[in-house]
């Protein structure tokens, strides 16, 4: 016995150092090395310091306009998301309003009609050679074709896009609240709007200050709307880290913008977690009684609020069902600003078919989104569960490493990728990524590794310890203690985890632009093309067919997702 206690201990000892090795490679080469390559390529060019390139990129107003308006757009950003995304969760699950079932759809529509597809709908409703712009240039032919572009369209339109946060994690905190905590303060004889200042918003502090460092991260790294949608006037910092890119002799300062932006990143995160951990925050009981729906006394603010709920409802829906309406109608009748069901047809959608790309943008994006998505998930299962289970300073630093594509804009990471790896390295087998059909995978996988790894990391804690003792105290082996008993109870989480990357994926733009191959362009490429003045017509018309896919996948995945996740969580229940 003692032999097979020792041949065991061995052979685990040995699968330790083994995924150590492996797992010390991944990190420097794909995360560290790229990062500390740049830093060198651009700041120690013949390996002493050049400020050079800094001092001249500083000194440019172009460059100081485009921090500015980074800056500005995710201050504004974040107050004004956080607005819309607290009145829509409190619509949907603390007041009374009627038709909650239509407002709950129209709130997530977000989830379905996002990314690219929600820039390509406003683009094409309200650009200068937009659907309702034809309209009210028709009937004030002195209206300026470019009157929904600037700061504001940005601005509106990331707000509406940017309430998806709230509905995926401070609505799970305001239906996670006690409501003995409301009900005592009502028989206290508080007022409502006291009670929610006072009770509920406190409790969903540590929720909204999260949502509002993604939301600030998303306002100050933006890239497809301020380029689709800002126009020459509002410049943001990655869209100019992209034009600066475009060449070999600029790209040094692409790489010091990029570098800029990570610091300012990294230095909010920084912000962030102390003022996280100097928080006090209210606890709620173990034994909790379900939030009950409150309901609007003052019927002249009743009114008020439910006419708001349902507006921002429509203006949420109106993108996508353009969209929809787009796909079938021919080009004649989207210039010329008019609907007429007779000349819907099936064309677009044939013309997808028989174009010479067909559907391979949709292959692609799909190929490499699930791959992507497959890989982080499975790598994720494993590191999750070892952080989980040994607490030491290796774990930790191992998770640190892991949080570094959080700390750094998608732009940074990508020009990393393409600036390191133009050339054979040691690191990768005397191989060259840059060009090849594997660079965006690893790009891709690279930007999903915090919020995988943070989800199920958070489903491990989660599980129920005497679960695993009791099937050790059966005989059962660890693999089949951990496939037969843990991951069942954790798969809802995995499950959400792995569709949520893939459909965020399926349109991503930020890194795809930067790394794609040339014969396999993904959608959030193709759709970004056709915005451009000079895109012929039939192409933009197959846009809303590509949006259509996107969204009937999306919709697909999430409607799998919560059914699955209920379903599971009724079954353990």
């Amino acid at each position: 016995m003692s032999w097979l206690g020792g041949n065991y201990r061995l052979k685990r000892n040995v699968g330790f150092i083994f995924l150590g090795l492996a797992l010390g490679w991944g990190i420097f080469t794909f995360l560290v090395y790229p990062n500390l390559s740049l830093l060198k390529l651009t700041l120690f060019p013949e390996g002493a310091f050049d400020a050079g390139p800094v001092t001249r990129i500083m000194a440019s107003q172009r460059v100081k306009t485009a921090l500015l308006n980074s800056f500005i757009l995710a201050v504004c950003l974040t107050i004004t998301a956080n607005i819309l995304g607290l009145f829509e969760i409190f619509i949907l699950d603390y007041y009374q309003i009627p038709g909650v079932k239509w407002l709950n759809i129209a709130y997530h529509s977000p989830l379905i009609c996002n990314g690219m597809v929600l820039v390509i709908a406003y683009n094409f409703i309200l650009g200068s050679q937009g659907f309702l712009t034809a309209n009210l240039m028709e009937a004030n032919p002195g209206l300026n074709p470019y009157w929904f572009q600037g700061f504001w369209a940005v601005l509106i339109e990331m707000t509406f896009s940017g309430t998806s946060n709230h509905m995926m994690f401070v609505r799970d905190a305001l239906r996670n609240i006690d409501y003995q905590t409301i009900e005592a303060a009502q028989n206290m004889g508080v007022r409502p709007w006291r009670i929610l200042s006072r009770v509920v918003l406190p409790t969903l502090k540590p929720s909204i200050f999260a949502a509002s460092i993604l939301i600030f991260i998303t306002g100050i790294s933006a890239f497809a709307t301020p380029q689709v949608l800002g126009g020459e006037e509002f410049e943001t910092i990655n869209p100019l880290i992209m034009s600066f890119s475009r060449t070999l002799t600029t790209r040094n300062y692409a790489a010091v913008l990029a570098i800029f932006l990570g610091l300012i990143t990294i230095l909010v995160l920084m912000i962030s977690n102390y003022v996280e951990k100097k928080g006090n925050y209210i606890s709620v009981s173990k034994v909790k009684t379900p939030l009950r729906k409150q309901k609007i006394r003052t019927p002249l603010l009743r009114w008020a609020v439910t006419v708001a709920a349902h507006l921002f409802a429509l203006i949420q829906t109106v993108p996508l069902l353009f969209v929809l309406l787009f796909s079938f109608m021919p080009v004649q009748d989207l210039y010329g600003g008019k609907i007429d069901i007779t000349h819907f047809s099936l064309d677009n959608y044939l013309a997808v078919i028989r174009s010479v790309t067909g559907l391979r943008p949709v292959l692609t994006s799909v190929i490499y989104s699930a791959c992507a998505a497959v890989i982080v998930v499975t790598i994720m299962l494993f590191i999750a569960r070892i952080l989980t289970k040994y607490h030491n300073r290796l774990t930790g630093i191992l998770e640190l490493f892991l949080q570094i594509p959080w700390f750094l804009p998608a732009t940074l990471i990508a020009l990393g990728l393409i600036m390191t790896f133009d050339r054979p390295r040691i690191l990768t087998f005397g191989l060259t990524l840059t060009g090849t059909v594997y660079i965006m995978l690893i790009a891709y996988v690279i930007l999903k590794i915090p919020y995988t790894l943070r989800m199920i990391k958070a489903a491990y804690a989660s599980l129920d310890n005497s679960l695993e003792e009791a099937a050790k105290n059966l005989g059962a082996s660890p693999f089949r203690t951990y496939y037969k008993v843990l991951l069942p109870v954790i798969w809802p989480t995995v499950l959400s985890v792995f569709l949520l990357n893939f459909i965020q994926q399926l349109s991503e733009y930020d890194v795809s632009v930067f790394l794609f191959h040339p014969m396999f362009q993904p959608l959030g490429v193709v759709l970004n093309t056709a915005t451009s003045p000079d895109a012929a017509p039939e192409a933009q018309m197959l846009t809303f067919v590509y949006s259509m896919i996107i969204m009937a996948v999306s919709a697909a995945a999430i409607i799998f997702v919560y059914g699955r996740k209920n379903a599971a969580l009724r079954k353990f229940q």
